[in-house]
């Protein structure tokens, strides 16, 4: 059961690893994908370098490298330190879910996009914290 669920938790790195390098690339797609304008000042594409791209990458490299030694060697990254890293990034991905569930409440964004976004996210949350929620349930 650990193994298939190091396997959903990589899969799902892996696209959080696309995402990022992707924003870090190409910073005018991740404008478009999360529907934000980089400002006039010069620093806008900047940030989105930075944070839907270096910092999406870092993170899911990061869980990436771990799932993929457990997959390979079948020991975990220092002990519980590849457990904790994927438990860490799915509250984010939950996280996003959250803040994006609010925004619908509040802020009146109740639309096709917010909602796949929303079932997204939360998919992976879910998948990336597969290893964490098997651990604890064993």
């Amino acid at each position: 059961m650990i193994e298939a669920a190091w396997i959903v938790s990589a899969l799902a790195l892996a696209i959080g690893v696309y995402l990022g390098a992707r924003g870090l690339i190409d910073p005018k797609w991740a404008s478009r994908l999360v529907r934000l304008q980089a400002d006039e000042q010069g620093g806008g594409f900047a940030e989105f370098r930075a944070t839907f791209g270096g910092v999406f990458l870092g993170l899911h490299l990061v869980g990436l490298a771990f799932a993929l030694y457990y997959l390979l060697t079948g020991h975990p990254v220092m002990g519980v330190a590849a457990i904790g890293a994927v438990a860490v990034l799915s509250a984010g991905w939950g996280g996003a879910a959250f803040g994006r569930l609010i925004a619908i409440w509040r802020d009146d964004a109740d639309t096709q996009f917010n909602r796949f976004s929303v079932g997204f996210e939360l998919l992976m949350a879910a998948a990336t914290g597969a290893p964490w929620a098997v651990w604890m349930l064993s």
